[in-house]
């Protein structure tokens, strides 16, 4: 027997092309209705960007003009001295910034010699510049909580170990003692290793 091999029609390969065009689905009228609405507000943000761009040359315009007409109007003198003076208030600025950069650099030269870190050396003649008393207490505090903690545990390791008893069971760890299957021993034990057990 033979058997035919049977391929799939493409019907649509077949129909006419006076029949009607599938309907789009819901979703592809939905995604097309929104593509319109983000073009118009895309055009609508040009147009106001435009018109504010608008607004904006016309005014620098008219500052401009004004300009202009007063420096038209004004002598010589009159410009020279307006100079001076925008000169002196930018000489008068810098040196406040230098004033300030020096005064911040010598605070934190003095927190560094307090012994802070350089970030809270850092922090605290900020703080100190800008008048900020709260943060620089606040930080002062963090400092000496970190000094007291640092001597604290310098002091703890520098303690010597109080050893009690015969010496009969020196440096055993604290498992090892609760290991001790006899009570009496183990007493012993924790009597010469208080500071374990404290």
């Amino acid at each position: 027997m033979q058997e035919r091999i049977m391929l799939p029609y493409n019907l649509q390969f077949f129909a006419e092309g006076d029949e009607a065009t599938p309907e789009p689905a819901k979703d592809d009228v939905a995604d097309a209705d929104s593509v319109e609405a983000l073009k118009q507000q895309l055009a609508e943000e040009r147009a106001t960007q435009a018109k504010n761009k608008a607004a904006l040359d016309k005014a620098l315009k008219q500052v401009g003009d004004l300009t202009k007409q007063l420096r038209s109007r004004q002598t010589q003198a009159e410009i020279d001295e307006e100079a001076k003076r925008t000169e002196a208030e930018q000489t008068k600025e810098y040196i406040a910034a230098l004033e300030a950069y020096k005064h911040e650099n010598e605070a934190k030269e003095r927190y560094l010699l307090q012994g802070m870190d350089t970030d809270m050396a850092k922090k605290a003649a900020a703080a100190e510049v800008a008048g900020d008393m709260d943060a620089l207490v606040t930080i002062q505090k963090q400092h000496t909580d970190s000094l007291i903690k640092a001597k604290e545990a310098e002091w703890k390791k520098s303690m010597p170990k109080a050893h009690i008893g015969d010496g009969s069971y020196p440096a055993m760890t604290k498992e090892e003692i609760l290991a001790i299957k006899d009570d009496e021993e183990r007493v012993k034990a924790i009597a010469q290793h208080l500071n374990m057990f404290t």
